[in-house]
């Protein structure tokens, strides 16, 4: 599958919003301080500033940037989905979250299924 954008109708970007706004609470506290994409109060200036302060003060000589290639276009739904029902109890919730995750798209003019990955585009990307 090549790298498809999604881009929500205005109700779908409304409902990714507010459970967004619930789940970012949640998980954030968990991810590494080391990281920025997609952060709340967090932005690409402030890595770098970081990285900055590592070469200044640590004496190091490289910074490394990751971007995993089509990690978000392999992501396996019932994985994702278990790890995120440990944290969220809400059947709804998840059922509704899932249903953003399985959403077709457009491919060459044909609605196509998706059985992997994530959307990319929203407000949930992140």
């Amino acid at each position: 599958m090549q790298f498809a954008l999604t881009v929500p109708v205005v109700v779908d970007r409304l409902v990714q919003q507010m459970i967004l706004q619930v789940l970012n609470p949640i998980f954030d506290p968990t991810f590494s301080n080391s990281s920025y994409g997609f952060r709340p109060g967090r932005s690409a200036h402030m890595a770098l500033e970081q990285a900055r302060k590592y070469v200044a003060r640590e004496g190091r000589e490289f910074v490394v940037d990751l971007d995993l290639e089509k990690f978000f276009d392999r992501v396996n739904h019932d994985i994702l989905m278990s790890r995120v029902a440990r944290r969220i109890g809400d059947k709804r919730l998840l059922l509704i979250i899932r249903h953003f995750l399985q959403a077709g798209l457009m491919q060459d003019g044909v609605c196509v299924a998706r059985d992997e990955g994530t959307p990319q585009g929203g407000p949930l990307t992140p």
